[in-house]
């Protein structure tokens, strides 16, 4: 894996500002080496959480400036996706298959602990944690 940017996926994301799990230091690693970026699915999963009533101040600075956008091209990207896992039988959920398209759009590997989810998705490439 290079030392390019990468999505980290909520999961991760959760583990840091818990500041525990699997997830905890690789992502304060990553965010020492300015590769962190989100995807704006996990921005709404973050607001949903029930931490964020606690923690709004932190998720805001952790997300501010690194969040891609579910732009037209990752619409259609994802739709392609869903359509693929759908004809497999083999579905992961809207906003696995939204981040899915995000990651495809901008071409940046996934970082998430969610890997039987995300390996369905072809031409994903899947972040090694300990990168």
């Amino acid at each position: 894996m290079d030392d390019g940017p990468l999505v980290v996926d909520t999961d991760l994301l959760i583990d840091f500002l818990r500041g525990r799990g699997a997830g905890a230091d690789a992502v304060e690693g990553w965010l020492r080496a300015a590769r962190l970026r989100v995807t704006a699915v996990t921005a709404y999963e973050l607001r949903l959480g029930a931490d964020f009533l606690r923690r709004e101040t932190p998720i805001t600075r952790l997300i501010v400036d690194r969040t891609l956008p579910l732009d037209l091209a990752a619409a259609l990207k994802a739709g392609a996706v869903a359509t693929a896992l759908r004809a497999r039988g083999t579905p992961i959920g809207v906003r696995d298959t939204l981040i899915g398209g995000i990651c495809l759009r901008f071409g940046l590997p996934l970082a998430t602990r969610n890997v039987a989810h995300f390996s369905r998705v072809e031409g994903l490439v899947l972040a090694d944690l300990a990168a």
